[in-house]
């Protein structure tokens, strides 16, 4: 497959960071930049894979090092916009987004018609029709080192039944918690057990998702950290940015905080964006919709 370039973005690398050939900076096109200090413009690229990855993968992302991977059937602009994400989320933290390489963690885009169990790395999960129903992302582990997002959530399309909130931001911070924070900082996972036992002795979180055990709850002050959780439900309280996240639980937000260096990048959806930067060209009317799979025929009665 030839390499296809498509925009040049400000990926807000570290100074003395570098990364594969693949993101090396083109003076011919014209740079859109992100409001961020001293960045340095480095090109996203969808070409073919390195050599190691699973055979259906046959689209790759670099972002800076940390790979990004979809078949056949993603949307290239997906794969572009994960790797952007994660250039964000891991601008302050060149030391998390190396131990996550390290450590063999990567990223897979599902295409709209994808589904969890059609990730390689997450093939073997059963019962299959539970997971292909249930997510639409998965966070990754040592046994499957993929994160997985569908295409879109990235992309913003009105089909997404997630539109109010990033899983991306969700399932990679899933990744830096389990592959990344876990090798470069001790002392974390003991630090975090604390401040969520804290919280649910303090009675926050009460009830919702994030009370549900200190993997989870890290996820969801992450998401809320960058602006993208979503509105009161069943499973949210009212704390979807970083604001409300201060305010309702200072030491979650201090720990995340500290995580990522007083990271200034907040969660923009495509839609919302004021520049289109890697997306420039990108048409939602080329992307099917997305829709669940089936209930199987041999479903048990509710």
């Amino acid at each position: 497959m030839n390499p296809l370039a498509l925009v040049l973005i400000a990926a807000l690398a570290p100074t003395g960071a570098s990364g594969p050939p693949a993101e090396a900076a083109d003076p011919r096109e014209a740079p859109v930049r992100a409001a961020a200090p001293a960045p340095r413009l480095v090109t996203l690229r969808v070409t073919a894979p390195p050599p190691g990855f699973n055979p259906r993968y046959t689209k790759y992302v670099s972002a800076r090092g940390f790979p990004v991977l979809g078949t056949a059937r993603a949307n290239d602009y997906a794969l572009l916009e994960a790797a952007y994400l994660i250039n964000q989320m891991l601008e302050p933290r060149p030391d998390l987004r190396q131990a996550l390489t390290d450590s063999g963690c990567r990223l897979a885009v599902m295409a709209t018609d994808e589904f969890t169990t059609d990730v390689p790395e997450h093939s073997d999960l059963t019962p299959k029709a539970y997971y292909d129903r249930r997510a639409r992302g998965l966070g990754a582990t040592r046994a499957r080192p993929a994160v997985s997002c569908g295409e879109e959530n990235l992309l913003g399309l009105p089909s997404d039944p997630y539109h109010e909130e990033s899983i991306l931001v969700h399932e990679f911070a899933h990744a830096v918690h389990a592959m990344g924070l876990n090798v470069a900082d001790k002392d974390f996972d003991a630090r975090l057990r604390a401040t969520f036992e804290r919280a649910v002795a303090d009675g926050l979180w009460k009830g919702k998702y994030a009370g549900k055990n200190r993997d989870e709850y890290w996820a969801e002050v992450v998401q809320s950290y960058f602006d993208t959780n979503r509105r009161p439900d069943h499973d949210h309280n009212h704390v979807r940015t970083r604001g409300d996240l201060e305010k309702y639980d200072p030491r979650a937000f201090a720990l995340v905080d500290e995580v990522f260096r007083g990271s200034k990048w907040r969660y923009v959806r495509p839609t919302d964006r004021t520049e289109p930067g890697h997306l420039a060209g990108f048409d939602p009317k080329t992307v099917k919709p997305f829709r669940w799979p089936p209930e199987p025929k041999d479903a048990p009665k509710k």
